[in-house]
């Protein structure tokens, strides 16, 4: 374990870790959030051409998550740690930068997605002043529980898991309804299956697969991490990726093609015909809550991350400041500030496209730590038996790159180099605050 992850288990009671559950609710609550329940309209001009991507994104995801898991169980210290034993400290800055960025784009969509959801019962809360407002408020809330410690922030993951995954299971078992009594469903969009199409829907995918880090992210704050970390990444990762699948087929099945493009709340939509409105509003309001719980924990890991840097010294030394309950608190106001200017920065009239630019910038930033993460499971030889997944890891994270598109990648990389002269400057001012308090 490095001098920097030990110092930093040493300022958390043991009461205080995340244990086993709140790891895995980490990865599951993470990855399940804002980013399925917008699936079904992000991905139904797709056509067949999501099967076929579901099935790459699924076993790419896993492949990822199988690196991550093999590195957390040989190396304690989570991302940073791994990175810097194969890289040096650079790379490791430089990954762990970019994904905070991720982090940081992630929570503003999800608080944007927060009020798309809430749109279906308010429609003026879908654009706007209104949809500002409501992820604006949702930022505040978010930051006003993660001030309260670690263990407060992962009640809220176990809690928001279990509330989101209902509204899943009722689409597959409504579907199941409709082919029991030999019901039509819904086709999906009449488009020819293509390289490009299946890389862009993985791509959009992949958005909402993130997520399967966190329990490795979250590392050092996590009772008997070297066990519990790979557990929650690996079964997190496999019973997301299940439900993803039959939950958006579902929904597609439900919802007439010209509807789901531009639904705000596909799946209260489509259940909302068969059980009537009422149901719909229950729906979206768990939506609400699911993109809520993520959101929660996008928070948590950019205020882990952040502060992780500043232990190093590459930020500034504000991110290390803690509060009473060991909570982050400097890293944490910072970041929710980020999210903030992001929000009022990115609103428009246009849920949906916007939602979908942001969450591609996201995605791109997070694929960075994938794939480093990746090479340096394969340079530390950590695979075993199991180093040609580890390849297929690497080849995976490439191609997402390009399904993702130019202009959200460019995006991402120019976020992701910005970080380098804020870490000259960090350091330059740490080093002139350390002599003269000498």
């Amino acid at each position: 374990m490095t001098d920097k992850s030990s110092a930093l288990l040493r300022t958390l009671p043991a009461p205080r870790l995340l244990g086993r559950w709140m790891s895995l609710a980490m990865v599951v609550g993470t990855m399940i959030g804002s980013g399925v329940y917008l699936l079904p309209t992000t991905l139904a001009p797709f056509g067949p051409n999501m099967l076929v991507a579901f099935a790459v994104t699924i076993g790419g995801t896993m492949c990822l998550a199988l690196a991550l898991a093999l590195l957390a169980a040989r190396i304690p210290g989570g991302p940073f740690a791994y990175v810097e034993q194969a890289f040096g400290e650079t790379t490791a800055f430089v990954t762990l930068w970019s994904y905070a960025v991720s982090q940081w784009t992630g929570v503003a969509a999800i608080a944007i997605a927060v009020a798309g959801a809430l749109s279906y019962i308010v429609p003026a809360l879908g654009h706007g002043v209104g949809l500002i407002t409501v992820a604006l408020i949702s930022i505040a809330a978010l930051l006003a529980i993660n001030l309260r410690g670690v263990r407060s922030a992962g009640g809220l993951q176990v809690t928001a898991t279990l509330i989101k995954i209902v509204p899943l299971l009722a689409v597959v078992l409504l579907v199941t309804g409709r082919f029991a009594t030999a019901t039509p469903v819904e086709p999906l969009a009449a488009v020819p299956l293509t390289l490009t199409g299946i890389a862009t829907a993985g791509a959009l995918m992949l958005f909402s697969l993130t997520g399967f880090e966190a329990a490795a992210i979250v590392a050092t704050v996590t009772d008997d991490s070297e066990t519990n970390v790979p557990m929650a990444t690996l079964v997190g990762t496999t019973l997301t990726g299940a439900i993803y699948l039959t939950a958006t087929v579902a929904t597609l099945m439900l919802l007439p093609n010209a509807r789901a493009l531009t639904s705000a709340a596909p799946f209260a939509d489509a259940i909302a015909p068969i059980l009537g409105q009422a149901a719909g509003a229950v729906v979206a309001a768990i939506a609400a809550v699911s993109a809520f719980g993520t959101a929660n924990a996008l928070l948590m890991l950019a205020a882990e991350v952040t502060r992780t840097l500043a232990r190093a010294d590459d930020l500034p030394r504000l991110f290390r400041r803690t509060n009473a309950r060991s909570a982050p608190s400097g890293a944490l106001i910072v970041s929710a500030l980020i999210a903030a200017l992001l929000v009022l920065a990115s609103s428009s009239d246009s849920f949906v496209p916007v939602y979908i630019f942001i969450t591609l910038v996201s995605t791109v930033s997070a694929l960075v730590l994938y794939l480093v993460c990746a090479a340096a499971a394969l340079k530390l030889g950590v695979g075993g038996r199991w180093t040609a997944l580890m390849i297929v890891a690497v080849a995976y994270a490439v191609v997402m790159f390009i399904g993702a598109g130019w202009e959200p990648t460019l995006w991402g990389f120019g976020l992701a180099a910005a970080g380098l002269p804020i870490r000259w400057l960090s350091r330059r001012f740490n080093r002139a605050t350390s002599r003269r308090s000498r």
